[in-house]
């Protein structure tokens, strides 16, 4: 690793503390703190600039002193067209090759699985010094600090390119910085819709945007304004409620504690709001086809959009797999990140937004860079030429102009660089998995409550395959299997709290004992993780018959039973309703603590005050006749939204 080059401001307090300067004018420039890992710092009129451009001179855009419209216009005379579209280029990161950054200069990279854990040495090589390592190279200790490590590494290749301009890294964060192995898995969207607290939620944002700061990471492809309006589609876990007042309220929040304001600054993770103009109107269900939006409905899902762009959001994502018919024009044959109608005339035209606009991942950059798209996910380094050769240069200018102006608000050309060693101090850190298991604790919903006793000093039964399921306590943004994350079970986290000698486990019906009674089964049911594609299917809301039958199973057995529903979209719970005593609603509360919180709340130590942020269905005929764009159109659910039993302590 290079040797690093830190100029460090300092404090004007302490200049005059020393006596040094007796008065200093209000407006006089602060010197910012600059790191340089390739290019050299100048000094020009007593002051440091890095010299990123490598001429010798201070440039316009290498001066701070200017505001970022300035630097930005500057930079832009410099660039051509290739350099300006490969700004827009916005890559996924599952492995590097370092022209994509020297030569090429990419704007942005979605991290993935490339920095999700530290490879462990081949032990032929362990006792192998690295003659390109520095001395002073500090040891790479946990995975926090290897992903710090290897941004870093990135962002020196960027600034090695002819202008040295920093690249973003962004990340997938509805399950937090589930990118990094050790990192705090915060519960799902739709958790903090069910808990609906406004501070709970800002401390929530505000753990995973020091999170993701702490890596290097300064793009968040969240919060999710998309409104919940049909029980099938897969994603309602990535949302916060069919509620348009809670959608605003929230996602106001969630983008002010991630932008640390309604500005970008050097302290800002920029929020990407999705999925314009609202996905959750999928035709039947199905995630990727023609969006049902009509008249009626319209105002009601962009106005989460409107709240965020009210909140100063810096990004916005149409959504890439759903056309939206009822706009018109091409709107009718291309997804909402390829139109003109959607992004040019709904969301700059009528909207008023100003801001950048980010494609969602997809193949035809040029028609969605000619429909008004800024930044565009999936492109790789050969998508410059064709946007060159397809796209006036003029369009590419206004993209770049909104991208390189971001990027000197949030102060990356003085300091793209992450401490390597204060990641893992961040990451994954008690005060912030408190935080997580507040939010899944305030989320749980109690539909029904009957016969309960708290599991303390109790031997009691588990039961169903999600209660050994990790992966299931979260949504599928994380690396994908086999690779494997940390997190504890719900059945672990019982044993834990109870002892293992205290809890037996029963996997299917078929392993109930005949005699139960006097004991409580904790059944956890439920789907498995999933993103897109839910695991029974978007035909269904309806649970399949093994986790019915180990439910009836363990009731006839005489059991007092608990129903523990881990719970991506609202399910027709009528048959758990009907057999179990106790039905808990946990949603998606989060790999790293959300089963401990089960634990904890199960055995009567949290309050429980969480509200169905949907409808509860209760048939599948009920679900057929709602409308999938219109939200609380149900009638006569099993549950109606809001629902939710309080209790200061489950069974005491």
């Amino acid at each position: 690793m290079k040797a690093i080059k830190r100029i460090v401001s300092l404090a004007l307090a302490a200049l005059l503390m020393l006596g040094v300067l007796p008065v200093l004018a209000e407006d006089a420039p602060a010197q910012p703190e600059l790191v340089a890992r390739v290019k050299d710092i100048i000094e020009v009129d007593g002051l440091k600039f890095k010299d990123l451009n490598d001429n010798g001179e201070l440039d316009p855009y290498e001066d701070w002193r200017l505001t970022a419209e300035e630097r930005a216009e500057n930079l832009l005379s410099m660039m051509d067209a290739n350099q300006k579209a490969a700004q827009m280029v916005h890559l996924t990161l599952v492995t590097k090759k370092d022209s994509w950054f020297t030569k090429d200069n990419v704007g942005f990279a979605l991290v993935y699985e490339y920095i999700f854990e530290m490879e462990e040495p081949d032990e032929e090589d362990e006792d192998e010094e690295d003659e390109d390592e520095e001395e002073d190279a500090l040891p790479i200790t946990s995975n926090a600090m290897n992903a710090a490590v290897l941004t870093n590494e990135i962002q020196e290749l960027s600034e090695s390119s002819d202008l040295g301009i920093p690249v973003i890294f962004s990340m997938d964060t509805e399950a937090g910085a589930a990118f990094v192995k050790s990192a705090t898995f915060l519960p799902d969207e739709v958790n903090l819709g069910a808990a609906n607290d406004e501070a709970l939620t800002a401390k929530y944002y505000e753990v995973l945007k020091e999170e993701l700061m702490a890596i290097g990471v300064r793009m968040a492809l969240s919060p999710d304004a998309d409104l919940i309006t049909d029980p099938r589609w897969g994603r309602n876990q990535e949302c916060y409620s069919e509620d348009t007042e809670v959608v605003q309220k929230l996602i106001a929040i969630a983008v002010q504690s991630l932008q640390n304001g309604s500005d970008l600054t050097p302290d800002s993770v920029l929020a990407c709001v999705k999925h314009f103009p609202g996905a959750g109107a999928q035709t039947g269900g199905v995630d990727g086809t023609p969006l049902t939006i009509q008249a009626d409905s319209i105002d009601l899902h962009l106005a989460g959009f409107r709240a965020a762009i009210d909140a100063g959001v810096a990004a916005v994502m149409p959504y890439g797999y759903s056309t939206v018919p009822f706009l018109g024009g091409d709107a009718v044959d291309n997804s909402a990140d390829q139109s003109a109608a959607v992004m040019t005339d709904l969301l700059r035209g009528q909207m008023g937004y100003t801001g950048i606009i980010q494609t969602d991942w997809g193949l035809n950059f040029v028609g969605a860079t000619n429909a008004g798209a800024d930044i565009l996910g999936g492109a790789g380094v050969r998508s410059t030429r064709q946007l060159v050769d397809e796209v006036d240069e003029e369009r590419l200018t206004d993209a770049c102009r909104r991208i390189l102006i971001a990027k000197f608000r949030m102060g990356l050309f003085e300091n793209p660089y992450v401490d390597e060693a204060r990641a893992e101090e961040i990451i994954g850190s008690d005060a912030h998995k408190a935080v997580a298991k507040e939010a899944a604790a305030a989320s749980f919903t109690l539909v029904k409550y009957e016969n309960a006793a708290s599991l303390a000093g109790q031997q009691f039964i588990v039961a169903g395959e999600l209660a050994d399921n990790v992966r299931c306590l979260n949504s599928g943004w994380t690396a994908k299997e086999p690779v494997e994350i940390e997190g504890v079970t719900i059945l672990e986290a019982l044993k834990a709290k109870a002892g293992e000698e205290n809890v037996t486990y029963i996997a299917e019906a078929a392993q109930v004992p005949a005699d139960l009674a006097g004991v409580t089964a904790v059944a956890v049911v439920g789907e498995k993780s999933g993103t897109h594609d839910p695991a029974w299917g978007a035909s269904t809301v309806e649970f399949p018959q093994e986790q019915v039958d180990l439910i009836r199973a363990l009731k006839e057995a005489g059991a007092n039973v608990v129903a523990v529903v881990v719970m991506n979209r609202p399910y027709v719970l009528t048959p758990i309703a009907e057999q179990a005593d106790s039905v808990l609603l946990v949603y998606r509360p989060g790999v790293t603590v959300g089963a401990e919180a089960v634990a904890d709340t199960l055995f009567g130590e949290n309050a429980i005050g969480g509200h169905l942020p949907f409808q509860i269905p209760a048939s599948m005929d009920q679900v057929l006749a709602q409308r999938e764009d219109l939200p609380k159109d149900i009638e006569n659910p099993l549950y109606e939204y809001g629902f939710g039993i309080e209790t200061e302590s489950f069974g005491r």
